[in-house]
């Protein structure tokens, strides 16, 4: 063996050795031996998963006059170290997050329109994760957030007159196609009735209702003959919209031929008296407060107010209205009829009448651009908002349509 290749034996022996050395210390590093104070490598943990049983729950919170939603989430078998809530969903920017329990958001709803919106929620820790899509009812103010922080004597209602008297329900000389339930579905916000005492006489000195008990309350238009409903069938009916609308005002302004111990009786019977609003004097709430507060009924009838039932308010103590009694729409004016003008609310009567109202004569007037120009002219001439623009017919025209042009214009 000549000198090159001894040189290169010598190398790879040692190489061979300083291997074997390698793998041997390798070797008894990981045996887990006894008095070697090592122990078995372990794999990293894999992210775990949730419980099945792992869920979340919700509670919301609707604040009309703040314009938000709070929404509070709860998760049970699972704890959490952070919750995201996606208020327009995984796809949008905007997300809320809470790193602590328990866990709340409030979710500004001003850019919201009213309908069910499907938010994404997600609870989780280091490990793992629980995600939800859970749909919310956003609500507004009579269909509008813009109304929410508006006062209710700078806000107009598309209002019926004669509700009560409709095609729908077959009364004679009807001044609605719709009956009250599907007015209000089409946003009328404002009811004119007539109520009266089944016992007493009508204008042809006969009884009212003969056949019912004379204490016995209805809703009629002059003549009970021509049609009829007892009135506390008829206030449930609204009492049940207002349980389903969360965000609906609505305003009664009554013919009243009942004594105030009657009305409220029939109202504790529809289970309506609840909602009812007592206005005490200055400013008004806005339609926001109102709502917050659960009273969203405002009762206007032409009786002298009793102490006793605060909420049947006398119309005349706060409104003023325009004359009611046209036959053509020459006959039209913006005078005033009935109350004074320093009263904080507006009136504007707006039908024609031949006897009975009629749907040829709601075509005349009840379409843009005459409506909503004889609105903004009455409205210029007082220098208020017309409040309740009141109609017949209130499916034909455009009464809905411009009372939402005019409140999207903002109070006056």
């Amino acid at each position: 063996m000549n000198y090159k290749q001894h040189r290169f034996y010598l190398f790879g022996t040692a190489l061979a050795c300083a291997l074997l050395l390698i793998a041997c210390s390798n070797s008894n590093s990981n045996s887990g031996q006894p008095g070697t104070g090592n122990s078995d490598t372990v794999d990293p943990t894999p992210p775990s998963t949730p419980p099945p049983t792992a869920n979340i729950a919700t509670a919301t919170l609707w604040s009309a006059a703040e314009s938000t939603l709070t929404v509070d989430v709860s998760v049970s078998d699972f704890e959490p170290a952070r919750v995201r809530l996606y208020p327009r969903g995984i796809d949008n920017d905007w997300v809320e997050t809470d790193d602590a329990a328990p866990f709340s958001f409030v979710v500004d709803i001003s850019g919201f329109t009213p309908g069910d919106y499907q938010m994404l929620i997600v609870a989780e820790n280091d490990n793992a994760e629980v995600q939800k899509n859970e749909t919310f009812a956003i609500n507004a103010c009579n269909g509008e957030q813009s109304l929410c922080n508006r006062s209710y004597d700078q806000v107009r209602y598309v209002t019926t007159h004669n509700a009560m008297s409709s095609s729908m329900d077959g009364w004679g000389g009807p001044n609605q196609n719709l009956d009250v339930p599907a007015q209000l579905e089409a946003g009328v916000y404002g009811l004119m009735l007539d109520i009266h005492r089944a016992g007493n006489l009508n204008q042809f000195d006969a009884i009212q209702v003969p056949d019912a008990d004379p204490d016995d309350s209805f809703l009629c238009h002059s003549v009970c003959a021509l049609g009829k409903q007892p009135l506390a069938e008829g206030l449930a009916e609204v009492r049940e919209f207002l349980d389903n609308n969360p965000g609906a005002v609505i305003t009664f302004i009554l013919e009243s031929y009942l004594s105030h111990a009657l009305t409220a009786q029939a109202f504790d019977e529809a289970e309506l008296t609840p909602y009812t609003y007592v206005h005490t004097g200055g400013a008004w709430p806005t339609l926001g407060q109102m709502i917050d507060t659960g009273t969203r009924l405002v009762v206007l009838q032409d009786k002298t107010a009793d102490p006793a039932y605060p909420w049947l308010m006398n119309v005349w103590a706060h409104a003023f209205e325009t004359h009611y009694s046209a036959l053509t729409p020459e006959d039209f004016s913006c005078d005033v009829n009935r109350g004074t003008t320093s009263n904080d609310l507006f009136i504007f009567n707006h039908f024609l009448t031949d006897v009975f109202g009629a749907q040829a004569l709601a075509e005349q007037v009840n379409y843009n651009p005459y409506l909503l120009d004889r609105i903004k002219e009455c409205e210029a001439f007082h220098g208020v908002p017309g409040n309740f623009i009141t109609v017949d017919f209130v499916d034909i025209g455009d009464a809905v349509s411009a009372v939402k042009t005019l409140n999207d214009t903002g109070g006056f």
